[in-house]
C-alpha cells in the first residue's frame, strides 16, 4: 500500500540526515520507522520519556547526610564568611 504524507522542509531534511546516518535510502528508513513504531497492531502509544529525565540523578553524590552535616561541611575548610566562596 502506498501512502502519501506532507511534512515540512525541515522534517524532510531531518529524515534525509537520519537515513544517511543509518546508511539507508529514505524510503527504506521511513518504512522501517513505521513498522517499528506503528505496525504492532495495538492502540498503545509508544512510551515517550520526558526530556528532563536525562538529568535525573546527574548531580547525586550518593551522600545522604549533607543536610545533617551542613555546619561541618561549610566550615571545615576554615573559610572566612566575609570572603564568601571566592577562588584565590
Amino acid at each position: 500500500m502506498d501512502i502519501t504524507i506532507s511534512v515540512s522542509d525541515k522534517a524532510v531534511e531531518n529524515i534525509r540526515v537520519r537515513a544517511e546516518e543509518n546508511g539507508k535510502a529514505v524510503n527504506d528508513f521511513i518504512e522501517e520507522f513505521v513498522e517499528e513504531n506503528f505496525a504492532n497492531g495495538t492502540d498503545e502509544k509508544p512510551e515517550r520519556k520526558h526530556n528532563l529525565l536525562a538529568f535525573a540523578g546527574m548531580f547525586n553524590s550518593g551522600k545522604t547526610d549533607t543536610s545533617e552535616r551542613m555546619q561541618e561541611l561549610l566550615y571545615e575548610a576554615d573559610l572566612d564568611p566575609a570572603e564568601g566562596f571566592s577562588i584565590r
